[in-house]
C-alpha cells in the first residue's frame, strides 16, 4: 500500500460511477488475460484490489429520516406531548 494516501470527499453517486467503471475495466482485462496478455493478468490483479478498497471506502448508509410504521403507531397511542423524537 502506498505510503502518500489522499483523501477525497466522494458522494455516493461518484462512488456508483467508479465502481461501474472499475467493474467494465475488470471485464475487459479479463478478456486480454485469457487471450494470453500476461500484463493484463497484473493489472487485473491491481484492479480487485482496487475495486475491493473502493467498497470499504463507500459511506455507510445514512438512515431515513422518515418514522417506521412501528414508531408512527408508538405515537398514537403515547400520551399526548410525551411521544419520544427521533433519536
Amino acid at each position: 500500500m502506498p505510503d502518500d494516501v489522499t483523501r477525497l470527499d466522494l458522494t455516493t453517486k461518484d462512488f456508483d460511477l467508479i465502481e461501474a467503471a472499475l467493474h467494465t475495466q475488470q471485464k475487459i482485462l479479463s478478456v486480454q488475460s485469457k487471450a494470453g496478455g500476461s500484463g493484463a493478468r497484473q493489472k487485473l490483479s491491481d484492479l480487485r484490489y482496487l475495486t475491493q478498497r473502493v467498497g470499504r471506502a463507500r459511506p455507510a448508509p445514512q438512515p431515513s429520516a422518515s418514522y417506521s410504521w412501528i414508531r408512527a403507531a408508538r405515537c398514537m397511542i403515547w400520551p399526548s406531548g410525551t411521544c419520544p423524537q427521533k433519536q
